[in-house]
C-alpha cells in the first residue's frame, strides 16, 4: 500500500504513529511507598512460628498491693468495710498504711470484706478515714512462733489469638507474559505491587484486625469451612488511652499517658502516629521533662523513625510517623487521629508453621491459558499485657 505524499517540511505528525519511539521512562513511580514501618519493626524483633490455628500465652503479675475502703470511720472504729473482693488481699498480721493520713495499722482478722485493724501503729496517731481510701499493704508482721500463714495465689490470665489467611492474587492470559512492556513484563512487574499489598494487609491487620473465629463459615462460594481472623492493637487495648476529643493533643496529656504507661513492661516502646498527632507534639514549645522533640532521622529496628521524645522517667521514645493513617478521616475520631504506643517486647509475630508469605506461582486451571500467582500466608499476632502499651484518639491539628 503506497504511504501518504508529504510536501515541504517534514513534521512529526506526517510520521507513521507506531513508527516514533516513546520516551517512557522505566521507573514506575509508586503513589503510596512502603509504609509497614510495624511489621517490619516485629520482624526483626521477635518472630515465632505457630504450631496451630490459635495461638496462646500466659499472663501474669505479683500479688496485688492496694487496698480501698468503702465508707468514712471515725478514729475508734476498727472493723472497716472494704471493697469487694479485697478481703483477699490481706491477712492477720499484714500491715496496712493509709495513703492520705499515713496512719499505719496492723491486721487482726478478716470477715470477707471486712478487715478488723489495730489502729494508730507507729509514729501516726488513729486518724478519720475518708471513703475510698487507698492503703498499701507493706509487708506482714508475724510474731515469733507463729503458724503457717495462709497462702495466697494471684490466677495467671490466658492471652489468645487466632491467625487469620490472606491470599493476595494475580492473573495474566500467557499473550500479555509474553509481549513486551515499558518498565519490564508481565508477570514480574505485578509480583513486585501486589507484594506491597500484601504486606501493606498485615500492617493493617496489626493495627486494626479483629479477633474472631467462626467453626462453620458462609462464603460466597459456598465454603463452610472455620475462618478465623487475628485481632491487632486495636483489639487488644483498653486501659492506657488518651481521647483528646476533637482536640489537639497538649503535653500533658501526653506526659499523664506516658507516666501510666511506662509503669508496665518494659522501656522499649515505639509511638506509632498519624500525622495529625506528630504536628501536635511538633508544636510544642516548653521546657522540662517530657518536653525535648528530637526530629533528627535514626533507624531503629531498621526502620526509619522521624523523631524522637521525651516521656515519663526520661525515656526517649521513637516516634514512627504513620503516613498511610492520614488516608483515614481526622473528624469525628476517625483513624486518622490515632497513635499506638507499642511496647515491642510484649509484641511478637507468629506465623503457621509452613505457611508465612509465600509466593505461589502457576496457580491456573489445568489447559487455561494464562498465567496466575499468589502470596499466601497465615499468622497472628501476640498482645501480651495490654497495661504495657497505649493510644491516642481524637486529636486534631492545633
Amino acid at each position: 500500500m503506497a504511504g501518504t505524499v508529504a510536501t515541504g517540511y517534514i513534521s512529526t505528525e506526517e510520521i507513521v504513529p507506531d513508527e516514533r519511539v516513546v520516551d517512557m521512562d522505566p521507573k514506575i513511580r509508586v503513589l503510596k511507598p512502603d509504609d509497614t514501618q510495624f511489621t517490619t519493626m516485629t520482624d526483626k524483633v521477635s518472630s515465632r512460628a505457630a504450631t496451630r490455628e490459635k495461638v496462646n500465652w500466659l499472663e501474669e503479675e505479683d500479688f496485688p498491693r492496694i487496698v480501698t475502703n468503702t465508707a468514712a470511720q471515725i478514729t475508734t472504729d476498727t472493723a472497716i468495710p472494704f471493697s469487694a473482693g479485697h478481703g483477699k488481699l490481706v491477712q492477720p498480721n499484714d500491715v496496712l498504711r493509709n495513703m492520705r493520713s499515713g496512719e499505719a495499722c496492723t491486721v487482726v482478722s478478716v470477715a470477707t470484706d471486712t478487715i478488723t485493724l489495730a489502729r494508730g501503729v507507729g509514729r501516726v496517731v488513729a486518724a478519720a478515714i475518708s471513703a475510698s481510701d487507698n492503703w498499701l499493704v507493706v509487708a506482714d508482721a508475724q510474731p515469733q512462733g507463729s503458724d503457717f500463714p495462709v497462702a495466697r495465689y494471684l490466677a495467671r490470665v490466658l492471652g489468645y489469638n487466632y491467625t487469620q489467611i490472606t491470599r493476595t492474587p494475580w492473573t495474566f492470559t500467557n499473550t500479555q507474559t509474553a509481549i513486551e512492556l515499558y518498565g519490564g513484563r508481565e508477570p514480574a512487574k505485578e509480583a513486585v505491587r501486589q507484594a506491597r499489598v500484601h504486606k501493606k494487609k498485615w500492617e493493617a491487620i496489626g493495627f486494626w484486625g479483629t479477633r474472631s473465629y467462626v467453626a462453620s463459615s458462609v462464603a460466597p462460594n459456598g465454603n463452610t469451612e472455620p475462618q478465623g481472623m487475628a485481632g491487632g492493637l486495636y483489639e487488644f487495648l483498653q486501659s492506657n488511652k488518651l481521647d483528646c476529643a476533637g482536640a489537639a493533643m497538649t503535653p500533658s496529656g501526653f506526659d499523664n499517658l506516658m507516666a501510666a504507661v511506662f509503669q508496665y513492661g518494659s522501656t522499649n516502646k515505639v509511638l506509632f502516629a498519624a500525622p495529625v498527632v506528630v504536628q501536635c507534639m511538633s508544636s510544642w514549645n516548653r521546657s522540662g521533662m517530657g518536653a525535648q522533640w528530637d526530629p533528627t532521622p535514626r533507624n531503629v529496628y531498621g526502620v526509619n523513625v522521624d523523631a524522637f521524645i521525651s516521656g515519663a522517667y526520661g525515656y526517649r521514645i521513637p516516634v514512627v510517623v504513620k503516613k498511610e493513617f492520614g488516608e483515614f478521616p481526622v473528624a469525628n475520631k476517625g483513624f486518622g487521629s490515632y497513635a499506638f504506643l507499642v511496647d515491642l517486647d510484649y509484641i511478637e509475630r507468629r506465623p503457621l508453621r509452613d505457611r508465612d508469605t509465600k509466593l505461589l506461582t502457576e496457580q491456573q486451571p489445568k489447559g487455561r491459558d494464562s498465567y496466575a500467582a499468589e502470596y499466601i500466608c497465615e499468622a497472628t499476632w501476640e498482645i501480651a499485657h495490654e497495661r504495657a502499651h497505649a493510644w491516642i484518639l481524637g486529636a486534631i491539628a492545633p
